[in-house]
């Protein structure tokens, strides 16, 4: 009889190290859209990403890449593991009139990003993140929202109050959402479902100076949406230029009064604005926080 006992305690003890193995389990699909300029950079952010993942996680790491050579994916490819598998998919020439972008002609890169539905074809979701990044913790939480009605889970842009013209000129006032493409977590199966490519190509070649693709995305994504909380996207230019109770009211909630707390405790830093590898950028917190995840990668990979 005591035997029983201690082998059905050690059966419950086993079911519930395995529940929460489950639990704490996840495979992430990320994707990141770069160019060779912005390779050095975007293992920047991937390397953050993986120091502070979660070593249960698993992360599938999807680089759309733009002029590459050989020793640039052999580079890229030092920061797989057993946790982390990286995919180079070459970029491809798009069907788009360029002269569309006008003023904004140095975001041509970013289109790339209209057509991850297709350049990821066997994926149904993923977490798209730009090259300028800093990942401060596990991805797996964000990643796991439901998008089973949605397009897209993004951040609220500052541009919504910064130039709330543009935001009138592009339809999009009565929506009174306005999102960065910086950090998306997308729903491929439905944006393939609903041939969003083709809406946004035609989006894109019936209008003029659009803002990469941050415009075409947010006409075209922004009818099905879900709102994810600011510390997912967290602009290192948006929480120093407005007091916290105008941006608590901006993102529907509380924005700690310190900036540096908001930083501290955000998931994605994104450097949308001066990138902190350049001279313009000084800020005495967020400079040295990125250059330090840029040493420890280049002493990792180079």
């Amino acid at each position: 009889m005591q035997m029983n006992r201690q082998k059905l305690t050690r059966i419950i003890l086993s079911l519930i190290v395995l529940a929460f193995i489950y639990t704490r389990c996840a495979t992430v699909n990320i994707a990141y859209v770069v160019d060779k300029n912005y390779l050095p950079y975007m293992m920047t952010s991937l390397h953050s990403a993986i120091a502070n993942k979660n070593i249960l996680t698993h992360y599938n790491v999807h680089v759309i890449a733009k002029d590459f050579t050989s020793a640039d994916e052999k580079l890229l490819q030092k920061m797989s593991s057993s946790s982390v598998d990286i995919k180079i998919y070459p970029a491809k020439k798009l069907e788009l009139d360029m002269s569309h972008l006008g003023r904004f002609a140095s975001f041509e890169i970013s289109l790339q990003k209209i057509y991850l539905s297709d350049y990821l074809k066997d994926i149904d979701k993923v977490l798209y993140l730009d090259a300028d990044t800093i990942v401060q913790k596990d991805l797996a939480r964000v990643y796991k929202k439901d998008l089973a009605n949605y397009y897209i889970a993004a951040v609220k842009d500052g541009l919504m109050y910064q130039h709330p013209e543009h935001i009138e000129e592009i339809g999009l006032k009565e929506r009174n959402f306005y999102f960065n493409s910086g950090v998306m977590l997308l729903n491929l199966k439905k944006m393939r479902r609903d041939d969003v490519i083709r809406s946004a190509t035609i989006y894109f070649n019936t209008h003029q100076e659009v803002f990469g693709d941050q415009d075409v995305l947010n006409v075209v994504l922004g009818k099905a949406l879900l709102s994810l909380p600011y510390r997912y996207n967290v602009n290192s230019t948006f929480f120093e230029e407005k007091p916290a109770s105008f941006l608590s009211t901006f993102y529907g909630k509380k924005v700690p009064n310190s900036p540096k707390t908001v930083y501290k405790k955000a998931v994605i830093l994104h450097f949308a604005g001066h990138k902190p590898w350049t001279e313009y950028f000084t800020h005495t917190y967020l400079k040295p926080l990125w250059q330090t995840y840029n040493d420890k990668m280049k002493k990792n990979c180079f």
